[in-house]
Order: structure tokens, then sequence, then C-alpha cells
């Protein structure tokens, strides 16, 4: 046996062997690496779970806890705009309305609020104080109203509310002069929200009353007497035409949509008293505030002679079914 040659194919054999062992033992330090590194991640993962996820779900917690909370608005509306149509949960629980057997379906009642002393009376200088607006009247903000010649629809509201109060105090009604936020469900004899309109060319002239629905049956009594005493004692005509959904749905009447508006007992309307762009309009309104606040006074007293308190507040009032929503209608001029 030469064993140069001979050796050769055993030598073969045995490095292949060799490498066959080696390879094996490569194979089995990877799996036990493998097997290690699963094992740590789970136990990591574990350690995660039990440890940091309910540190991070506390934090989340406490996150929330800082955030305010949110109110859904019930009605946005501008001065001169009506509010959207429906009832709002919290405006009509603000009213303390109910039903009882026997109302029609979908009906809503109000009890009769209990009031004493003498009458009482809402005289709102429209646009005063819009700065002081909540948020479900945010959009009443910054709004001043008409202007014209240097005089602004503000002001001239507010002077004549107030020469309206004078005259009823001195008659013996308590006279609130209210800015354009009145207090939620402001019960009183009678509410009057004072405004002026404006037509941007100076060309239109007269004044105008609306009242909303869903609300007491003397509206259209205390719109008609102060339409006949404010119309003999101006001059100016009946501007008919002019009422708008804004008129009809200001958003101080409409108590099931707006917290801060009258009570649906208290006879509410609304007066745009002339146009403040018009020349003898805004002589009128500016020149002689005392000859339009005696008128309006007047207007007012006629009706408190006419509707003694226990027709007003008497009994349970029971109003119709909200109309569906629709879109804000603006009223010139406000």
């Amino acid at each position: 046996m030469r064993i140069g040659r001979d050796a050769q194919p055993h030598l073969r054999a045995h490095r292949s062997a060799g490498r066959s062992t080696a390879d094996q033992l490569r194979a089995l330090r990877i799996a036990l690496l493998a097997g290690a590194f699963i094992a740590g991640s789970i136990g990591l993962s574990g350690l995660w779970s039990g440890m940091a996820l309910p540190a991070l779900h506390g934090s989340t917690r406490a996150l929330e806890a800082t955030r305010p909370s949110t109110t859904a608005v019930e009605a946005e509306v501008a001065e001169g705009q009506s509010a959207p149509g429906g009832d709002t949960a919290a405006a009509v629980a603000a009213a303390g309305a109910k039903t009882q057997p026997g109302d029609p379906p979908g009906w809503v009642r109000i009890p009769k609020p209990a009031i004493s002393g003498p009458r009482k009376v809402g005289i709102q200088a429209g646009h005063w104080r819009t700065s002081e607006a909540p948020p479900e009247l945010r959009q009443l903000i910054d709004q001043t109203g008409t202007s014209w010649a240097g005089y602004t629809e503000w002001e001239t509201n507010l002077d004549i509310a107030e020469r309206v109060a004078a005259i009823l105090r001195a008659k013996g009604i308590s006279a609130d002069v209210l800015p354009t936020v009145i207090p939620p469900g402001y019960v009183a004899d009678a509410f009057v929200a004072l405004h002026s309109d404006g037509d941007g060319t100076g060309d239109k002239s007269g004044f105008k009353l609306a009242h909303s629905s869903r609300r007491t049956p003397h509206e259209d009594a205390l719109q008609r007497h102060l339409t006949e005493v404010y119309a003999a004692a101006t001059g100016l005509a009946y501007d008919a035409a002019g009422i708008s959904g804004g008129m009809r749905g200001y958003y101080a009447h409409s108590w099931s949509r707006v917290r801060n508006s009258t009570s649906p007992f208290t006879p509410s309307v609304i007066l745009e008293m002339g146009f403040l762009s018009n020349d003898n309009d805004r002589g009128l309104i500016v020149d002689e505030p005392d000859r339009l606040a005696r008128a309006i006074a007047a207007g007012i007293l006629n009706f408190l002679e006419a509707t003694p308190r226990d027709a007003l507040f008497g009994q349970d009032l029971v109003v119709p079914p909200a109309p569906p929503r629709r879109s804000p209608t603006p009223t010139p001029g406000t």
C-alpha cells in the first residue's frame, strides 16, 4: 500500500466528516441563539405589557381629564337672523317643558310661571353689548347694527330704550333696559326689542313689527297696539313688505332653541323703528327720540291695560311641534 496515494481517500473522507460536524455545530449554535432571542423578546414584551402600558394608559387618562368638555351649540344665530328651526333639548328643558296625559302627540306643555309684584316690561336695546354674547350666540359678537351719517344703531336704540323705560317707571311699571344677551327664560308682562333699519342707499323708509310663533297668543295684541300708536305718532308708513324671516324668528323670541331668550309666556315683539339710512326716518330717531319713546310706551301701556296679568300667566301654555329646520334668513339692515 502506498501511503501517499492510498491514504488520500481516507483523508478526504475524514475532512468531509469534520466539515459536516462543524456545520452541524454552527447550525446548533444558530438555533440556540435564535431561541434565546425569541425567549428574550417574549420576556421583554411581557415586561412592557405588565409595566409600561399601564403607565401609558394612565397618562392618556390624565391627559383626557385636562381637556375641556365639549358642549353642542344648539343655535348659532346672528342678531339679524332667525334661529334655525327645531327644538333643542337644553332650551326646552330650561323652559320647564313637559307633557301630561291628553296632550296632543308632539306638543309641548310649559308650566305657568309664578310672578308677582308690579307689572314688568323689558325693553331691549338691539346690538347693545354684543361682545358679551355666550357661545350659543357667538355670531352676535362685534355686531353693532347699521350706521349712517356718524350714528350707530346700538347707541340710538339704547337712547330710546332708556327713555321708554323712564316713562314706564313713572307710571308704576317695573322696566328693564336689556342688552343683546337677555336672562334665560325672561318673564315679563311685555318685551319689546328696539332696532333700526338700513338699506345702504337711503331710499327706503318706514317701520315694522313682528313676533314669533309657538308662543303666548297675546303677541298679536301687543303688536297691534304698538303699530297703531307708533304710526299715528311718527307719521311713518308701515313697511309690511320688509318683514323678514329674521324678524319672525328673532333669536330673543326663540325660547325652544336659544337659552338666552324670553319665556314663551312673555308677549314679545321686535320693532324696527325706521331706517337710520333715510334722512326723514333718521331725523325722528336722532332728533326726536322722546316722540318715539312716548309712542312706544303708550302702545305698551295700552296693551297692559287691555290684558290683565291673569290672562297672561293664569294657565299652562301648550304649543305645537317645532317646524323642520331651515336656513337662517338675514334681516336687512340689522
